[in-house]
């Protein structure tokens, strides 16, 4: 098998051309080679399934693939077949791979960042059928083909391929950008295939959910601002203290195939590679389900009492899910109606024993409250994170009416404005649908609640307060959804505005920004009159507010230095952001 791979290597024509033009050795083209292959063996792999046979039901109460009516089977004998999941956990690579070796008898030949070759996990996973890529390869243009002619040969055998699309793990629960470059690759390898035997080159969006992630704590503290704590075997060690806690389930869910006609040139290469990579982001995103934990998640967080009752959060999860059937947002079969008191009784357990969620009071669930631990709601805000994209047409739709309702809009321009501003907003944490879908899907959802067709938003301005109050009561349950967002976007505004001075004409550097935002949201927090969520603060989400603030127009950059760039328009979206915060606390229909 070595011999036929380094042949088919050393023949991929970029390597062949690339050892003619510059003189390298084909030494140096294998040294790359053995670093990167995986070694796949059926003898380790089979020991490591009778490891993970015994290991993975006391930590699990279940592993859930879901093929979607999708043949995975038929799809991987018919097909060159490339499954492209997000990446949450490094528990990752051990579900997928142990499921479908389990369930299919073969296995899958996973990409896997080099800080994971270490031992003794590094052979183990080698062996398993992972090969390992470095970090950063930008500048060896060796290494790169090498890694292509690798891929050209794993496609070439027929061996379906893993890699985590968004090139490592999410440290907030959102999706994040999809990166090109395996995308492009495998195109290009695929490209030089011979035409005999060739057979079509399919891309497989996954879609993983944990209940429950054993780096749940490292990730949370990465994701504000803590040093990433770099892998190595003494940390396997702590492995044994998982031991001690409960993870619940994991579900994996494949999305629709999505097949590609590779083209001939270069140019177009890259941009069939922008939307193919984009395509299976949407895809992953619109198949990730809502979990009983992220559902306690959304709802336990968005309590602003901070402490919530049994019944309120039974009552506000059926609510949720009920929302979730009629507007095919996927949900796990835990949740359907049958079984989801005793599913988000388990959940809730889970989170009291791993020490999330403190109980207050005694006896029966129904007698009790429920509050999440300050220390932990970073990290509860991860699996909210999960899904809250679901949800961000009928939190705005909720927004929109509280607007109608205090007159705050009043016309169709008004309320088209909104739309745009709120999608403008979000689209910096959020990949968002088109402009006219986001439209499209509003009056899909208000033609539901007041059960008839709304084509237009001017029909919405003419809507009976029986009308707006139904839609309102219905949606009230997502009223704060986007707070600890919005609550983000205040600070970084009022830190602006601090920085500008009272009259605005004071410049800062970004660096200035990021040192006092901390401070400003921290003053705030404790005031406790806007800002009441301590988890609103992270760098990715202080990064996206800079952006957003950039981008629209609101700031003006003169060699590095920012200034606030209209005064009048800064102030109305300090104070319409203010509003907004305020209007979802106290104006709240039906949400208990």
């Amino acid at each position: 098998m070595d011999n036929d791979l380094e042949e088919v290597v050393l023949a991929y024509p970029k390597i062949v051309e690339r050892m003619k033009e510059k003189g390298v050795g084909k030494d140096k083209v294998l040294k790359n080679l053995n670093e990167i292959k995986a070694e796949f063996s059926e003898k380790y792999i089979k020991t490591f399934e009778t490891i993970l046979d015994s290991t993975l039901g006391k930590l699990y109460d279940g592993l859930y693939f879901n093929e979607n009516n999708i043949d995975f089977e038929k799809l991987v004998e018919e097909n060159s077949v490339v499954l492209v999941p997000n990446h949450q956990s490094h528990a990752d690579y051990l579900a997928i791979n142990y499921l479908v070796y389990k369930n299919y008898r073969f296995p899958l030949y996973v990409a896997g960042g080099s800080n994971l070759n270490i031992f003794p996990i590094g052979p183990l996973f080698r062996k398993s059928g992972c090969f390992f890529i470095r970090r950063s390869f930008a500048n060896d243009i060796l290494y790169k083909i090498t890694l292509e002619a690798y891929l050209h040969y794993l496609l070439k055998e027929q061996k379906p391929i893993e890699f985590f699309f968004e090139g490592g793990r999410s440290r907030t629960g959102k999706l994040l950008p999809p990166r090109y470059g395996l995308y492009q690759m495998l195109l290009e390898a695929h490209k030089l295939l011979p035409e005999e035997g060739k057979m079509p080159l399919v891309f497989v969006p996954v879609s993983i959910n944990h209940e429950y992630l054993p780096d749940q704590k490292a990730l949370a503290r990465e994701a504000a601002g803590g040093k990433k704590v770099k892998e190595s075997s003494g940390q396997l060690l702590k492995l044994i203290g998982l031991f001690s806690k409960q993870f619940g389930s994991v579900h994996i869910n494949l999305g629709k195939p999505i097949p590609v006609n590779v083209p001939d040139k270069t140019e177009d290469i890259k941009k069939a590679t922008q939307d193919l990579a984009f395509k299976c982001f949407r895809t992953v995103g619109s198949n990730m389900v809502v979990t009983p934990t992220s559902l306690l998640a959304l709802i336990m967080l968005d309590e602003s009492s901070g402490a919530i009752k049994w019944a309120e959060v039974k009552a506000k999860s059926k609510a949720i899910t009920t929302f979730c059937v009629k507007f095919n947002v996927p949900i796990t079969d835990s949740l359907r109606i049958e079984k989801i008191d005793e599913s988000i009784a388990r959940a809730m357990d889970i989170l009291v024993g791993n020490k999330k969620v403190e109980v207050i009071g005694g006896g029966s669930h129904q007698h009790i409250f429920y509050s999440i631990k300050d220390e932990a709601r970073a990290e509860l805000l991860f699996f909210k994170n999960t899904i809250l994209h679901h949800f961000l047409l009928p939190w705005g739709i909720n927004a929109a009416w509280l607007g109608l309702f205090s007159g705050e809009i009043s016309s169709v321009q008004g309320l088209t404005q909104f739309f745009l501003r709120t999608r403008n907003q979000l689209k910096h944490e959020f990949y968002l649908p088109t402009t006219t879908d986001f439209l499209r899907k509003t009056l899909e959802i208000i033609s539901e609640f007041v059960g008839r067709e709304i084509k237009s938003l001017e029909e919405c301005l003419k809507l009976s307060n029986k009308d707006l109050y139904q839609i309102a009561s219905q949606l009230s349950i997502f009223s704060r959804a986007m707070n600890y967002i919005y609550e983000a976007y205040y600070a970084a505004a009022t830190t602006i505005k601090f920085l500008s001075g009272d009259d605005g004409s004071l410049n800062f550097k970004a660096d200035s920004f990021y040192k006092a935002f901390k401070d400003v949201f921290d003053r705030e927090l404790k005031a406790g009159r806007i800002i009441k969520y301590p988890e609103s603060y992270s760098l990715p989400i202080m990064r996206s507010t800079f952006k957003y603030f950039s981008n629209e127009g609101y700031l003006e950059n003169e060699d590095g230095a920012y200034s606030i760039k209209n005064s009048k328009k800064f102030s109305d979206i300090l104070d319409r952001l203010e509003t907004q915060l305020s209007d979802s606390v106290t104006f709240n229909i039906g949400n208990s």
